[in-house]
């Protein structure tokens, strides 16, 4: 599938959450959670989630997107990216979306494997959200950097979160011209939320307006 045709699917902005499909020390699985939670509220007015379709993070992430989704019985405005294989996301994705509006989990494949599904993540998401993480997480956001993306870090759930929140404060140096003013770290849920809330979904709403003009 063209990576047009899923970017023209959903709602801008849309706002990956990346993190550790076995995450490392220093992971909450309730900020994950409560991630999910609220970034679903926000995107209420305008915007999409997705997540890479593991296990981890993205899994904790969701459960908090369909637990606001079955409170306010909204369909879930997500979906998971994953690769083009006979392979499927774990069943608790599938059973977690049948609490939703919607009722079904929304599946896009790219790329042949887990390695090329994770070049095209970068490329799908408009900002991407840091949650722990390890290797290939750092790799996911290294390529959002390099494509002009803003990489927001929850750098208390340490992992990959505090290795590009160190990068950012010029503690790590690395082999790639990225712009380290895109790299935004935070101590918690709430200030992502504010920042999230104010800076990015109200020029996104400025924008759209513009273009109605």
């Amino acid at each position: 599938m063209k990576l047009e045709e899923i970017t023209n699917r959903y709602e801008h902005p849309i706002i990956g959450v990346i993190g550790a499909t076995s995450p490392l020390p220093d992971y909450d699985s309730d900020d994950a959670y409560r991630l999910g939670y609220e970034l679903r509220g926000l995107v209420e007015r305008r915007g999409s989630l997705f997540t890479g379709g593991v296990p981890g993070v993205g899994i904790d992430v969701y459960r908090g997107i369909v637990d606001y989704c079955s409170e306010k019985g909204v369909e879930d405005k997500f979906f998971v990216l994953f690769p083009n294989t006979e392979s499927e996301p774990p069943q608790e994705y599938f059973k977690l979306a049948e609490r939703t509006k919607n009722g079904a989990l929304r599946v896009e494949r790219v790329g042949a494997d887990m390695e090329e599904r994770r070049s095209y993540v970068a490329a799908v998401a408009d900002l991407l959200v840091v949650v722990n993480g390890s290797d290939g997480t750092i790799d996911e956001a290294l390529k959002g950097l390099y494509l002009g993306k803003p990489v927001i870090s929850l750098q208390t759930s340490g992992g990959a979160a505090e290795v590009i929140s160190r990068l950012k404060k010029g503690e790590i140096e690395i082999p790639l011209d990225v712009n380290r003013e895109l790299i935004k770290p935070f101590e918690s849920i709430s200030e992502i939320v504010n920042y999230l809330s104010n800076d990015v979904l109200h020029n996104s709403e400025g924008e759209s307006r513009k273009c109605q003009a």
